[in-house]
């Protein structure tokens, strides 16, 4: 009896400890290279009703071996409005970040001036635009650049979006879909997202009908975006607000 009982613990414990396993969640890759962060934090005012606050944390990759890199860092739209896109100066983010800010305030407030000429006191023109990037390991040796970017233009209404890049280290390759998926991959990962959609909506997979009704992709038909996270097993693709829907719309697939 107490043999058997014995034999029971046994089977019962490792039966747990198989399930324990199994709930893991699988650890996060971790990005081996070093990196920093630029902050610049500015607040200019005209006045008590016009103002400009901006404030930025861009990360970047440490060491003088990836200036390269960080100079096409700073020219992937991370940034915006992306002033660097078309500048021909090599680019170090120390600089460009102060000068990025300085730009952007210069230009909200000649757009305020003119709003205030116009409308008079009737506006309070109280701007903010808050940009955080962070840097982590991708898929293979690749990079994922993600940019949280927050904007109030002085209307009280805050819009919020996520830029995502994915890169080379090695060279500042921006990596596209085309390169991850194959030449054929549109159809198909189409097809997935309207089908993951349909699901988290509670609808039939392929119910494209469905999902317009609820507000997804009205007036222009599906597609993958190439604002996607790169991972060893899945594509995160992430729409930004007013693209296919309303709200921030984020999408998994498994590869």
């Amino acid at each position: 009896m107490v043999k058997k009982t014995l034999l029971t613990l046994v089977s019962l414990l490792s039966l747990l400890l198989i399930m324990s396993c199994e709930g893991k969640t699988k650890t996060p890759k971790v990005l081996h290279i070093p990196t920093a962060i630029v902050t610049v934090d500015t607040l200019a005012h005209l006045s008590d009703d016009m103002q400009c606050h901006v404030h930025v944390d861009f990360t970047y990759l440490k060491g003088k071996k990836y200036e390269v890199i960080n100079d096409s860092l700073l020219r992937m739209g991370l940034l915006q409005p992306d002033y660097f896109s078309i500048s021909h100066n090599r680019l170090k983010p120390q600089i460009a970040i102060s000068s990025f800010v300085r730009q952007y305030v210069k230009e909200y407030m000649e757009i305020a001036r003119l709003i205030r000429q116009k409308e008079k006191k009737r506006s309070q023109l109280i701007g903010e635009l808050t940009i955080k990037t962070e840097l982590k390991a991708a898929a293979d040796d690749y990079i994922t650049a993600i940019s949280h970017i927050a904007i109030n233009n002085g209307n009280g209404r805050l819009t919020q979006y996520t830029i995502i890049r994915n890169f080379n280290p090695k060279n500042g390759h921006l990596v596209n879909l085309g390169e991850v998926c194959g030449k054929e991959y549109k159809e198909e990962l189409t097809k997935k997202i309207i089908g993951q959609l349909a699901e988290q909506e509670g609808l039939d997979d392929d119910d494209f009908i469905g999902l317009q009704r609820k507000g997804y992709f009205i007036g222009i038909d599906p597609y993958p975006t190439e604002n996607f996270i790169l991972t060893d097993d899945s594509l995160v693709f992430i729409y930004t607000p007013g693209e296919i829907n309303q709200h921030e719309v984020r999408v998994a697939i498994e590869r």
